[in-house]
């Protein structure tokens, strides 16, 4: 089980809740606290009233929370009324909600297992940002890594923010009432809409840098990578540029020469996976117009496989490169930098469940992959969760880290798509191993009313998931 990320993820809502009750205590109503997203090795927090966040406010929040951590010691826990819920707009259901968390006079439906004992949480900071702050916090109870800084990926979730406000939709509340009021056609044409528009700009952007021969395609796990660079293929070819298509898939080393990790298994989210060599090589003969095998990848069998046919690149073409490192530099160590252009996918959501619960982007992608793992590949809930923790470890070593390497980013969250798998996913959930996981996604997905999901276009990167794509896979 993923114990190690659920164990930090219990602390983290702990230090979160602390922090509200802090707030709470310090201003009462005069203030609003938002947990806008997951950034810094924390959250990005705002104080809604204030326009700028100052060195003196947040030390009054660090000190306020220190004292109640010292008078409380523990975060009590009562039942859930209907009532704690109804703000939501969710649909009823006939299980019991989690509970409601109390701490001084602040009192938050908790949504998840939170840990209670504030003498077991990691060590915090606040530290000012943007508008707004920072509550960064360590892991495993360590001190605090060094912040570095990630302004494209910041930059790329205010984006996301701005479309939220053109949707109209920030929260869970306000896709409810979309649903509910029966305007949730013209909030999907416009969501499809704004990504139409980004890959647009994004292959104009690719047009004007002269001398680009390959586009790198990078991103986590169930970040829609494969439809994106379908669509970007079209809006490549609108500018007179035509594309090829290759993925780090089939450069995979035989599975008997990779070497396990210490308990056995293998770890396929590790550049040292890929055959290297071989695959820069082949770069390189693509760009200098020369001609390669095609190649493939034999999963069941865990083998390279070099096909018949052969491919190569023609002047007016680029060639459009996908897979999880795409990133790093060990790829494309010896090309010249202005013959490859590197793109970033994730799916950032920026849909809260209320002011201080931002629903986690690893449970987006997740339920994602929960969808198309059991679609086109057979396996169970249960499967795919358990394999979280190793794809989870993966990211944060081998894509993470290279994330502001890239020459553009693009968020392939929608800001409907849980009211579309809804309908997917909690079954699935529901016949799952009971952990802690599988509880919170299935109270995740039990606040949405549902969307039909013939409203969804074929060319939607959320059909890779639920299948019924125009795009062949």
């Amino acid at each position: 089980m993923n114990s190690q990320f659920e164990s930090y993820r219990h602390k983290t809502r702990a230090v979160v809740f602390l922090m509200s009750a802090a707030i709470k205590s310090l201003y009462g109503t005069q203030r609003t606290l938002i947990v806008d997203h997951s950034f810094g090795g924390g959250y990005y927090c705002i104080l809604k009233e204030e326009k700028k966040i100052s060195v003196d406010v947040l030390d009054q929040i660090y000190n306020k929370m220190y004292q109640l951590q010292l008078e409380a010691r523990k975060i009590k826990i009562r039942a859930a009324k209907p009532e704690d819920w109804r703000h939501l707009l969710a649909p009823r259901v006939r299980t019991s909600r989690p509970p409601v968390l109390m701490l001084a006079n602040h009192i938050s439906a908790s949504y998840e297992f939170t840990n209670l004992d504030l003498s077991a949480i990691p060590h915090y900071e606040l530290r000012p940002y943007d508008r707004g702050f920072l509550l960064r916090i360590g892991e495993n109870g360590d001190e605090l890594n060094e912040y570095t800084d990630s302004p494209k990926l910041f930059g790329m979730m205010k984006e996301h923010e701005r479309w939220g406000r053109i949707l109209k939709v920030s929260s869970i509340y306000d896709l409810n009432k979309q649903i509910m009021e029966k305007g949730f056609k013209q909030l999907i044409w416009v969501a499809e809409g704004l990504h139409e528009k980004r890959i647009a700009a994004l292959a104009d952007d690719i047009s004007s840098q002269k001398g680009t021969r390959v586009i790198f395609v990078a991103g986590p796990s169930s970040s829609g990578k494969t439809t994106f660079t379908k669509r970007l293929a079209i809006h490549l070819a609108v500018n007179g540029i035509q594309s090829k298509y290759l993925s780090m898939d089939n450069y995979f080393l035989d599975r008997d020469k990779i070497t396990p990790q210490a308990d056995g298994t293998l770890d396929f989210e590790n550049v040292n996976c890929i055959d290297l060599d071989t695959l820069k090589r082949e770069l390189m003969q693509l760009v200098n117009g020369q001609s390669v095998f095609k190649r493939s990848y034999n999963f069941v069998d865990g083998k390279q496989e070099i096909l018949k046919d052969k491919m190569s690149l023609k002047r007016n073409e680029v060639l459009i490169f996908e897979g999880i490192h795409g990133l790093n530099p060990r790829i494309h160590e010896g090309m010249i930098a202005k013959s490859y252009y590197r793109v970033y996918i994730s799916a950032l959501t920026q849909l809260n469940i209320d002011n201080t619960h931002p629903v986690s982007t690893s449970d987006g992608r997740l339920i994602r992959r929960i969808v198309r793992d059991h679609q086109y590949r057979g396996y169970s809930a249960d499967d795919t969760i358990n394999r979280w923790n190793s794809v989870r470890h993966g990211e944060l070593r081998n894509i993470f880290p290279f994330q502001e390497h890239a020459d553009m980013m693009f968020n392939s969250a929608l800001i409907y798509e849980f009211a579309i798998l809804k309908r997917y996913a909690l079954p699935l959930l529901k016949a799952a191993s009971k952990n802690t996981i599988r509880d919170r996604l299935i109270t995740l997905m039990s606040l949405f009313h549902t969307i039909p999901d013939r409203h969804v276009p074929g060319t939607s990167i959320l059909r890779e998931f639920i299948g019924n794509s125009y795009f062949k896979y």
